[in-house]
């Protein structure tokens, strides 16, 4: 009897693997794998050794435990892409597990097979971009999912070391998505604490010793693994260099992702203050601020403590309570009136469509206290998720890297519901049926929006051929001119007509040392970017744009796009004193003959 249900346990692994590998060949087949953005392909560099020439675990938006693990690897093995190839081990790996618990919980090889091929088009129709255009955000964010789904789903046990035990593959996704990307995990960390209490309150009772030894013993495990590996952060960065460079980097984030520059005009005195003059301002406008040394710590705390103070005074920004945000609590509601009604995105749509799945067939069948558990939940989640939105909202902090990981983990969130607490509250046979509706529902929805999803994915990659390009020009260019040093205007260097600058992650792939910059960043200033400029023998970009020339050799050159206006470059020299004259010594063109960049020399 053991022996039988462990081969048929072993036959449901084999096949969620089956389905897992041929999912993810039919989307190697039609579609090249891209890095999303340059923080994904800086990231890359970084831990590959392109940034500064040796592999590093310093790439600051990833914990350094896994930073340090992926430069490792490049280390023994420098021509596998492990960064990226890790990045789609996470996705498709959670993919896997999902598949498994499917098919764990089915009770026929038909019900299955339905719950596959659903699982199949809503990561093909839903999320068919996110899986081929690969964020380091939205990865953590699929962990997580996956962790809730899994918890969400795991068999009922009365024993604490059995129900640890079977929890262990959710744990270590929580510590995953930690890893990848610590801001994602705690955003979507509610989402896995409500699914903690739905299940702590479907036990028989809940005050009882056994139930505090399971659930306790996990979410203490949960917080000391988190806590182990964020000290290892720490223990790591805390170096003088880099200590100093993470309070840059977090007064940098805090101004430019939450807070933004006040005006300059409107706000002379104080800019005056701080000695922050008008050329300066604009590097920080532009995002060219490595190139003025003076732009430091203290300044862009300066200006964060000064928005905070204009908030207090009622200008500018929001103080909410102390809390300091772009938008009102009024403005941020508005706003997510505006997502709820007229988001019309695929994702969006699937989350209400499953919202109104799970009303119509588990809470409206059930009666009594089980109605009420249905719709205690249903609140639940939306309360959940509303916060979780309106937090974004009043901040202002919106894009697709954030809000498709929430709108994931709350579509698993419902399917987990769905999938474990329906038999309850719809009443046993009732619910087959239920569960053969929601996948055939959940499949002709996705083939809707499958047409969609191709159309934009295509469309995206025609779009992304077109900037690969240029982008491509420029580092041959950098590479056939090895002995020289260049740095790039930051607008110039993230996108073309809309679309990033990134790199394919499995094609025409090369980690050798990339002897560019760009002129700001998230990486601008950190010991890191020093090690590059030094192995150039430069102190720093101010001097190295208009130092003097070594034998005949200029040491650094400016490459910016062939219709950039760089008026605030040779202001910026003058206002220190320096007159300098920008020259075009040459230009960078693509295959096709198009211009692309200008290299520039200031003499």
């Amino acid at each position: 009897m053991m022996d039988d249900r462990t081969g048929v346990k072993a036959a449901k692994v084999c096949g969620a693997f089956v389905f897992t590998f041929l999912l993810a060949l039919l989307l190697t087949v039609q579609f090249d794998f891209y890095y999303d953005l340059n923080d994904d392909t800086m990231i890359k560099d970084i831990v590959s050794g392109a940034y500064t020439g040796q592999p590093s675990g310093y790439c600051i938006q990833m914990l350094y435990p896994l930073a340090w693990c992926l430069a490792l690897f490049y280390k023994a093995i420098p021509s596998i892409p492990w960064y990226g190839l890790f990045l789609c081990l996470c996705q498709f790996g959670v993919v896997l597990l999902i598949a498994v618990r499917l098919l764990s919980i089915m009770r026929s090889a038909k019900e299955g097979v339905m719950a596959l091929a659903a699982e199949a088009v809503l990561v093909y129709g839903l999320f068919l971009r996110q899986f081929v255009v690969v964020q380091y955000s939205v990865t953590s964010g699929i962990c997580m999912a996956g962790a809730v789904f899994l918890f969400l789903t795991v068999p009922k046990t009365d024993r604490p070391s059995v129900f640890f035990r079977r929890n262990l593959l959710p744990l270590f996704l929580v510590v995953l998505s930690f890893l990848i990307r610590t801001e994602v995990c705690v955003m979507l960390l509610p989402f896995l604490l409500l699914a903690g209490l739905v299940k702590w309150c479907s036990e028989d009772k809940f005050f009882t010793v056994m139930n505090f030894r399971k659930y306790i013993t996990l979410i203490v495990t949960a917080l000391l693994c988190l806590a182990a590996v964020y000290s290892l952060d720490m223990v790591a960065y805390r170096g003088s260099d880099w200590a100093s460079f993470r309070k840059f980097f977090d007064a940098r984030t805090k101004l430019y992702d939450f807070y933004g520059l006040p005006g300059y005009e409107d706000n002379r005195a104080f800019y005056d203050s701080i000695g922050l003059s008008r050329e300066s301002y604009t590097l920080l406008e532009n995002y060219n601020f490595a190139l003025d040394e003076s732009i430091d710590t203290w300044r862009l705390e300066a200006i964060v403590a000064y928005q905070e103070q204009l908030a207090e005074a009622g200008e500018g920004l929001h103080d909410t309570f102390g809390f300091v945000s772009r938008n009102s609590i009024r403005e941020a509601l508005w706003k997510y009136r505006g997502q709820l009604l007229n988001n019309n995105s695929p994702a969006s749509a699937a989350v209400i469509v499953l919202y109104l799945l799970y009303l119509i067939l588990c809470v409206v069948p059930a009666k009594g206290k089980l109605r009420a558990g249905a719709v205690l939940k249903l609140l639940g989640i939306f309360a959940v998720r509303s916060v979780i939105w309106l937090y974004l909202c009043m901040v202002d902090r919106v894009p697709d890297r954030v809000t498709i990981p929430l709108l994931m983990t709350e579509f698993v969130t419902l399917a987990g519901f769905c999938l474990c607490g329906g038999s309850r509250e719809c009443g046993g046979k009732a619910f087959q049926t239920v569960r053969r509706v929601s996948y055939l529902l959940c499949i002709a929805g996705a083939f809707a929006a499958l047409a969609v999803s191709q159309h934009n994915v295509h469309a995206e990659y025609d779009s992304r051929a077109a900037a690969d390009e240029r982008w491509e020009a420029m580092m041959d260019y950098c590479r056939k001119n090895g002995n020289n040093y260049y740095i790039i205007d930051v607008y110039s260097s993230t996108s073309y007509q809309g679309t990033p600058y990134a790199e394919k992650m499995f094609t025409d792939v090369d980690d050798s040392y990339k002897n560019f910059d760009i002129c700001g960043g998230w990486a601008a200033k950190s010991p890191l970017a020093r090690q590059k400029l030094e192995r150039h023998h430069l102190k720093d970009i101010q001097s190295a744009l208009c130092g003097s020339k070594n034998g005949g050799q200029v040491k650094a050159y400016f490459i910016a796009g062939a219709d950039k206006n760089l008026d605030w470059l040779t202001q910026y020299y003058a206002k220190r004193g320096i007159a300098v004259e920008l020259n075009c010594i040459d230009q960078i063109r693509t295959a096709s003959e198009e211009l692309a960049f200008g290299v520039y020399v200031l003499e």
